[in-house]
């Protein structure tokens, strides 16, 4: 199926310069959408969004660090600047920390809290705005599916990944009346540069294959591409739910 609705449109991708990000970048590029692509790592963000012009798509980098509320407002002023309007706000930029529980301080668990949901609540707010004027939009927060479940030295992370789901089921209701859906990615493992590294270690990627019944981990273009179909007008009669994409995962025995 050929999605619909995709050429000519204006995407923000928020940790578009590695993993997902990148693959979200990519995928929305490639079906004729202009991205501004975010991330903390100028010189990474600046070698995807050649390597889409070089591809004959059009994307520009933008370094934020989405902890802080000032460059959560320069990323919305640049892109109404540069775009004038954006159709599409994909969430993706989030941080993790892996800890015991009563080591975590409560800096840590508060960074976890500002990068992970409350930069999406932010950004939701400020690009929500502008898809009420101008009549509708497409918001895709990207969670987890570690968001539902517990998971030893991860509170911070599931907590933070929990609240998303949450977020996104409030906007949904309270936006549609406005044409604007919001829902909810949760990747499960997904072939990352971090999973890579955990998956050289056979013993650790034989425990998380078993649990896997599709025994193996996703890819970031398998995320990348549901997210374009929750950006397509093939998804306007979908919103404020939640799509695990985790090889069957969480729903196994």
């Amino acid at each position: 199926m050929e999605l619909s609705g995709l050429e000519g449109k204006n995407a923000v991708v928020t940790g578009g310069s590695r993993g997902i990000g990148k693959a979200i970048v990519r995928v929305l590029a490639k079906n004729g959408v202009r991205v501004i692509c975010c991330a903390r790592n100028e010189n990474l963000l600046k070698s995807v969004c050649e390597t889409i012009v070089q591809e004959g798509g059009i994307a520009m980098p933008v370094k934020a660090d989405l902890a802080l509320a000032g460059d959560r407002k320069e990323l919305v002023r640049r892109a109404l600047s540069e775009f004038g309007a954006i159709d599409f706000l994909v969430n993706n930029a989030g941080i993790h920390v892996e800890k015991e529980s009563f080591e975590l301080t409560d800096e840590e668990m508060l960074r976890a809290i500002d990068i992970n949901l409350l930069s999406m609540f932010s950004l939701c707010r400020d690009f929500g705005k502008q898809m009420v004027q101008r009549g509708g939009g497409k918001i895709v927060n990207v969670g987890s599916f570690w968001g539902r479940l517990g998971v030893s030295k991860q509170l911070a992370y599931c907590v933070s990944k929990a609240g998303i789901e949450a977020l996104t089921r409030c906007l949904a209701v309270e936006w549609a009346r406005y044409n604007i859906q919001v829902n909810t990615v949760a990747p499960g493992h997904i072939m990352t540069d971090i999973s890579k590294t955990a998956l050289e270690d056979e013993k650790l990627r034989n425990a998380i294959l078993r649990r896997i019944p599709a025994r193996r981990v996703g890819e970031p273009e398998e995320v990348a591409y549901l997210v374009a179909f929750l950006c397509s007008q093939e998804s306007n009669y979908i919103t404020g739910h939640t799509y695990c994409i985790d090889g069957g995962q969480q729903i196994s025995w």
